[in-house]
């Protein structure tokens, strides 16, 4: 899992390298009041979503070392969880919309360097909800074996009066 979730930083930083480009060098060639707004909208949701995704990734990365190094004191706020749930959400929505501009325009034909580029940010989007429900189970899984070994470290040090 730590090798996906790497993958899945990675994916992350092209994301916010790609988008940084085209705000940059791409849409500085046009007239900016003549390009649509939900380019905008979808340029900024794939910058912030990356980063929230990053910042998700490396902070939730102790949960996969050994058991006797994991801290679980400490926890994944929700905004993170709903980032990275989003970003993949996003890369398969961009995945999917692509493909199916490719079907609309199929008599124009395709090569296989495309299907290549839709498929793996479907798969991207596929490997960030399945790494994020892991994680999940993961975490549940930690933290009752850490309460059932506490409650038998507690067992003879319990005093009733």
């Amino acid at each position: 899992m730590r090798f996906i979730k790497i993958l899945l930083i990675i994916s992350s930083l092209i994301v916010m390298g790609v988008a940084i480009y085209i705000v940059m060098y791409e849409l500085s060639r046009y007239n900016l009041s003549q390009l649509p707004l939900s380019l905008y909208f979808h340029m900024s949701f794939a910058f912030i979503s990356a980063a929230i995704n990053i910042i998700f990734h490396v902070r939730s990365f102790q949960y996969y070392k050994r058991k006797e190094n994991v801290r679980l004191h400490k926890k994944i706020h929700k905004i993170l969880w709903v980032g990275a749930i989003c970003f993949a959400a996003f890369l398969i929505y961009v995945g999917g919309v692509t493909l199916y501009s490719l079907i609309l325009l199929i008599e124009y034909g395709y090569n296989g360097q495309q299907l290549l580029v839709i498929f793996l940010f479907i798969i991207g989007g596929c490997l960030g909800f399945l790494e994020a429900s892991i994680l999940k189970k993961r975490m549940r899984r930690l933290r009752s074996e850490n309460n059932t070994m506490d409650e038998i470290d507690n067992i003879g040090k319990e005093v009733d009066y």
